[in-house]
């Protein structure tokens, strides 16, 4: 188990969510259609998709920063829409994407990473006193790896990865059941992804968090998340284990988001590059979301029923779920670099 369980943490459900955003005055944008999740308490979940699946959007529902069109976001039980604007950040933080434009430049480290121990009481209840917020502070620098006296620097005086773990201090100070990355290592090194990426698996472990790490990339999601939810167009096209998922993907687009996923080695890479392109349909207009497969304009497995009718997520032949009617047709999956498909005559992604 890659996260421990602790009374503190909070589960999260995400019941058949659906956002629209208005784009006129009587017209609406379909962002998220239907997605259910669940973040067990203490457990890491990943929610992974290409730009514009609706990844964001389903944090931003959960934030309190997007509409909700319909269904229901609930934390530990309790409705967040019942929690009000005071409740929310205390039980929920989040770590964004971009390290250099999150942290105010004109304050200091202490100072961005106190603030919210200044608009908030701590898990307690109580306000703490100016010397115990510095306190805290301090201590929380010191879990995510950066010296005391960082406190008193400025974010320009720091790298794009330590200011990333200045964020991460920043969220676990209200000491949250749950904490949302949102791509939050995507902008960062490869080399220094790792070192985050590992430190967030040390806080969940320590503090018993409930993580929901958002990102387009499954080989990083994999490393860092027990389950995984694979978003397309705003609908779920599978879940299960995120080792099973990453090994064994069952759905099309899953199997395309596994070619892309870069690799280190830059021979591999540049195969896998190869293999995908020389798969990949020509380009198509995407239909508006309806009674299809969203999918079904980029999927070289589709027939006619997957452009008439919707695919439900069902049980899928190797576990956990998956919303394609083919999942049972498709040829095994591997992921053999050494050896291309045109050699063999096969036709998996």
């Amino acid at each position: 188990m890659k996260g421990a369980t602790t009374a503190d943490a909070a589960e999260l459900t995400v019941s058949d969510l659906v956002v629209d955003y208005p784009i006129g005055r009587r017209k609406h944008r379909r962002a998220v259609d239907g997605v259910s999740l669940r973040v067990p308490a203490g457990r890491a979940v990943g929610l992974v998709g290409e730009s514009g699946s609706g990844k964001s959007t389903v944090a931003k529902a959960v934030l309190g920063m997007a509409p909700v069109s319909a269904g229901q976001v609930a934390c530990g039980g309790t409705s967040l829409g019942d929690l009000g604007r005071s409740g929310r950040p205390q039980q929920i933080q989040v770590v964004f994407q971009d390290p250099y434009s999150s942290l105010d430049p004109t304050k200091t480290i202490g100072y961005t990473v106190q603030e919210p121990l200044r608009a908030h009481a701590d898990s307690t209840g109580a306000r703490l006193s100016a010397a115990e917020r510095e306190e805290r502070v301090r201590a929380m620098l010191a879990k995510v790896g950066l010296p005391a006296e960082a406190a008193d620097r400025y974010p320009a005086q720091f790298s794009g990865g330590q200011r990333q773990r200045i964020s991460i201090a920043r969220a676990l100070i209200l000491e949250p059941r749950l904490v949302i990355c949102d791509e939050a290592v995507s902008a960062l090194d490869l080399s220094i992804q790792a070192q985050i990426l590992n430190l967030l698996l040390e806080l969940q472990q320590d503090l018993g968090l409930s993580l929901l790490f958002i990102t387009h990339d499954l080989s990083v999601v994999n490393h860092i998340a027990e389950d995984l939810v694979v978003l397309f167009r705003g609908r779920v096209m599978e879940t299960g284990p995120a080792e099973r998922v990453y090994r064994q993907p069952q759905h099309p687009y899953t199997r395309q988001l596994v070619v892309s996923a870069p690799l280190p080695d830059l021979g591999r890479q540049r195969t896998r590059r190869e293999r995908r392109e020389a798969l990949a349909l020509p380009p198509a207009r995407q239909a508006p979301l309806g009674e299809s497969c969203p999918f079904a304009h980029r999927c070289p497995f589709a027939v006619d029923r997957c452009r008439t009718e919707r695919p439900v997520l069902r049980d899928a032949p190797l576990g956990g779920q998956v919303a394609c009617h083919r999942a049972e047709d498709l040829p095994p999956w591997t992921d053999d670099l050494t050896t291309s498909p045109e050699a063999t005559g096969s036709t998996a992604l």
